[in-house]
């Protein structure tokens, strides 16, 4: 039996790590229980490393979006698609924080135009690559990240100011509301244990430990420190002594598809219980 009835206000995925999210109505779930399209690209450095937002903040103008058997990307006027298979054969290097070594991958480099686009919206040498599954689903990687509307609310609320982007900053894959249209009770998701749609189960697996990225402007690109600083307050009161945490990480238990609007049976650990 659900401990609480939701609904699926939103639905995030991110073609490429650390560039813009793009909002979609529907995300599919392959065999594992991972978003189909989601992070299936990644931006590595002059050394070959995998690089992410809180290093080049201007990585949050470069949108992207995927369209049929291509990714479309845009940034600063310029537009580009780069198909999804082809280009050269490339080692990447992603870092293991489990193991404080890197990860040697397997990724495929999109070429000339790619890169100049990014050098056109970053002003740094950085290049485009498409991974291969296995560096997309390392273990120390997650599947979905999931957050409720009352959080967000909350987080503006401690902020003490418009927070500009919310949810492009938070980066979930799902946000959830509640029936009535109310926000959901702040930080309902720190007791999430699964989430329920038909056949269909989300397991939670983790907390999600916040970095930078969250003070990324997604308008302008400027970082906000305050911005995480009141990410860190909240946490603090809910987890004394831990990493700031905002949302959870999950994982289908099956393929499958949300929507947004679906309807979501959230089963919750209560303290005590």
């Amino acid at each position: 039996m659900a401990d609480l009835i939701a609904r699926i206000a939103e639905l995030w995925r991110y073609p490429v790590k650390s560039c813009a999210g793009e909002a979609v109505e529907s995300l599919a779930l392959d065999a594992d229980g991972w978003p189909v399209g989601d992070r299936g690209w990644g931006v590595v450095d002059v050394s070959g490393e995998l690089t992410w937002m809180g290093a080049h903040p201007r990585l949050a103008l470069v949108q992207a979006h995927l369209a049929g058997p291509a990714l479309q990307l845009r940034a600063g006027g310029r537009s580009l698609s780069v198909p999804d298979d082809g280009g050269d054969a490339v080692e990447v290097r992603g870092w293991n924080g489990e193991r404080q070594d890197f990860d040697v991958l397997q990724a495929w480099d999109a070429g000339e135009d790619a890169a100049a686009l990014l050098h056109a919206a970053t002003g740094e040498r950085l290049r485009l690559v498409r991974l291969s599954i296995e560096a997309q689903r390392r273990p120390i990687l997650n599947a979905l990240h999931l957050l409720g509307d009352g959080s967000l609310q909350s987080w503006q609320e401690a902020l003490g100011r418009p927070l500009n982007g919310p949810v492009q900053r938070a980066r979930p894959n799902v946000v959830l509301c509640s029936e009535s249209g109310e926000p959901l009770p702040p930080f309902i998701e720190d007791l999430l244990t699964e989430a329920r749609l038909g056949a269909l189960t989300l397991r939670r697996t983790s907390p999600c430990v916040r970095c930078v990225m969250p003070t990324v402007d997604p308008a302008t690109a400027e970082p906000q420190p305050p911005v995480l600083d009141a990410l860190a307050r909240l946490s603090a009161e809910r987890a004394p002594g831990e990493p700031v945490q905002f949302g959870v990480y999950a994982r289908g238990n099956a393929a499958g598809r949300l929507h947004v609007g679906d309807r979501v049976e959230l089963a919750l650990a209560f303290a005590g219980a």
